[in-house]
């Protein structure tokens, strides 16, 4: 099976370098039958490093320690999902997993255009399969998988305990998806550019694979902050870490690509900055995997330092400069079909909306390499921490969360001061109330109430689009408002799924500005017997006790949580000893509602019997994690094809939008 693997590898990065050049040319030449034979060279690519990574899985399933990425990275004795999972445990395997991936990912792009976007594909096709060669490259002659060790260990070392962790099965791989997925969008940009077919065919193609991503994305850091918020033990979800915002970055500016595809579809305006776009995106991923996998920045969740800096460098510099080349190139043809009218209109609330999306990217960016910086310039590390972002990106993220609301509402070209107030005025009723409540709740700190203000303001300006919408439908087809907002939904998923994730942004706005800013944490010491007041909660300390499991000795403590007093529930943190890790281990006990989250840590313990809790009261945590899965559901959602209407109702949309249009 090492063999195997290993001549896997070798044949895959044959079989890519051979598609590169064979799409290529085919491309040029219009030459139908090599491009058939550098599509049929990437489905074999998958086939075979397929086979590379079923032989990796095979030899950490069955403990095979004479392999120094099995020794590395699984034992014996930890459960059978974690020697599946050590997959992408290090970074070799972590590298043929995307190598995998984005394998499958051309064979489908492959199978989905065999007969459209033949202009394109040739080219895509040679851009896929030229990342596709990077990562080979590195896998055959930097990173080997299937590297043999010169003596074989009797075990090996296990998995990082901080990733045997559920989130952890799943998170990584969602990223990856997330991630990998964005190559596809830029390979079909850098198809449209060098092929010449600059329509918005291309666009098309790439919306929806952006979407992919970004659904991905979001599912992946998600699970992320809900693995440091259950595993770090220090009671928050997300530090500004490096890595964290490593797959931050490039959700921001996927985010920003599939607004601005809309000004490009519907007025021919855009073209140049989608392009861009896309470029920024695509090279955000390999940054992220570049600073995640050679160590050069310290994070919980990167690598060791490694050797493979220098490939990322290298690829990171030649993909941009081919991205930007024919950006440039054909820069003249790119240019805009109009000119924006006004800047109160939907297209220039659209271009700001961009704009902000991009500055809080670059200012992640910024905190994020400034140390790589300042060692460069100055000889020493300067750590950014999280009162940098946080500073910056409140009033960013602020203006953000209005120009949410403000976007499907304002009027196309220019809008008048009859569009402002036939559709402003419900929405400023709801800031009005969501400022309101939070007076009411107590909150008296500026920054909060502008937050809550502004997701009030968004809130109702969903309901009022639903609303308008819903009775629209009504007038074409006289039903109930219910079975209107079904049908409405259903033949415009785009539009409407786009208000679900809205619906989902301020859910996670109101979480983030409410744990953050009204959370309460508490250190304290009890004995057996003694109680603490913490909030509404009082916490009685009943005993420790201690168990001994195959992989880790355990010391666990019970405390019972009185509310009004009476016991509402029972909490159990504890500390894990790994037998083969050198620092214990923090597993949280949570008592979670929807209002609050009651979060404790065994923080310590003496001969004296005293033990030392780490306790924090967070508000609407599970807020920030509901919205988030209907903003995945909304992005699900909008994949999803059209209902097919009638040709009257087709007719109505015109004329709607013609009334639009003049308003």
């Amino acid at each position: 099976m090492i063999e195997l693997g290993s001549y896997s590898l070798i044949a895959c990065l044959f079989l890519s370098v051979y598609s590169v050049f064979v799409a290529s040319w085919g491309g040029f030449r219009n030459h139908l039958p090599l491009i058939r034979s550098a599509e049929n060279a990437a489905i074999s690519n998958f086939a075979i490093i397929l086979v590379a990574g079923l032989a990796l899985w095979y030899l950490l399933l069955t403990d095979q320690f004479q392999v120094e990425y099995v020794a590395a990275y699984s034992a014996a004795n930890i459960p059978t999902i974690y020697k599946f999972t050590s997959f992408w445990g290090g970074q070799k395997g972590s590298l043929l997993l995307w190598a995998l991936v984005l394998a499958f990912f051309v064979l489908i792009a492959v199978m989905q255009n065999r007969h459209r976007n033949r202009q394109l594909m040739p080219y895509s096709l040679a851009v896929l399969m030229g990342i596709e060669t990077f990562f080979l490259v590195v896998l055959n002659f930097s990173t080997d998988p299937f590297e043999r060790l010169a003596r074989t260990p009797a075990d090996g070392q296990g998995l990082n305990p901080l990733l045997q962790n559920f989130y952890m099965v799943i998170h990584p791989p969602a990223l990856y998806l997330g991630f990998i997925g964005l190559s596809l969008p830029f390979a079909f940009a850098m198809g449209a550019l060098m092929s010449g077919n600059l329509d918005t065919s291309w666009i098309r193609t790439t919306r929806r694979w952006t979407m992919v991503s970004w659904i991905f994305l979001t599912i992946g850091f998600t699970l992320g902050g809900m693995w440091a918020y259950e595993e770090l033990g220090w009671g928050g979800y997300w530090a500004w870490d490096p890595v964290e915002n490593a797959s931050f970055m490039p959700w921001l500016i996927a985010t920003a690509f599939l607004h601005s595809v809309m000004i490009t579809e519907k007025k021919g305006m855009l073209k140049i900055w989608n392009f861009v776009l896309i470029l920024i995106a695509f090279e955000l991923t390999i940054f992220g995997t570049f600073i995640t996998r050679s160590g050069v920045i310290s994070s919980v969740h990167s690598f060791a330092l490694s050797n493979i800096g220098p490939f990322f460098v290298v690829f990171l510099a030649l993909s941009t400069f081919f991205g930007l080349f024919w950006i440039y190139y054909r820069f003249d043809q790119l240019r805009s079909e109009q000119r924006m009218k006004s800047f109160l209109s939907r297209e220039a609330s659209f271009l700001l909306n961009n704009l902000l999306l991009v500055s809080i990217c670059f200012a992640i960016f910024w905190g994020t390499v400034f140390p790589i910086v300042s060692e460069w310039v100055r000889g020493e590390k300067i750590t950014v921490s999280a009162p940098f972002f946080n500073k910056v990106n409140l009033p960013l993220g602020l203006a953000l969360l209005v120009l949410t609301g403000i976007c499907p509402l304002i009027a196309w070209r220019k809008a008048s001061g009859k569009n402002f107030r036939r559709n402003f005025l419900f929405p400023m009723v709801g800031g009005v109330i969501g400022g309101a409540v939070a007076l009411a709740a107590g909150v008296r700190t500026l920054v909060p109430l502008l937050f809550f203000s502004g997701a009030g303001f968004v809130a109702l300006s969903v309901v009022f689009e639903f609303y308008k919408g819903g009775r629209a439908r009504q007038s074409i087809k006289p039903t109930g408002l219910t079975n209107a907002l079904k049908d409405l939904t259903l033949m415009n998923k785009r539009r409407y799924g786009g208000f679900i994730i809205h619906t989902g942004v301020v859910m996670v706005f109101v979480g983030i500005i409410a744990s953050s800013f009204f959370n309460t944490e508490q250190y304290f010491t009890l004995r057996t017997g003694e109680e603490y007041k913490l909030g509404s909660y009082t916490l009685v300390f009943q005993d420790m006790g201690e168990r001994r499991d195959a992989e880790k000795d355990v010391v666990f403590a019970r405390l019972s949580v009185l509310q009004g007093g009476r016991q509402i529930d029972q909490l159990r943190p504890e500390k894990h000893f790994h037998h083969k890790s050198e620092q214990p281990m923090t597993e949280v006990s949570v008592r979670t509602t929807f209002k609050e989250d009651l979060y404790l840590v065994l923080a310590g313990w003496n001969e004296q019997g005293q033990v030392t809790f780490h306790a924090f009261i967070n508000p609407l945590v599970q807020c920030i994690w509901i919205g988030i899965a209907v903003m995945v559901c909304g992005g699900i959602f909008v994949l999803f094809p059209n209902k097919k209407s009638g040709p009257a109702l087709a007719m109505r949309r015109v004329v709607d939008e013609a009334k639009d249009e003049a308003a």
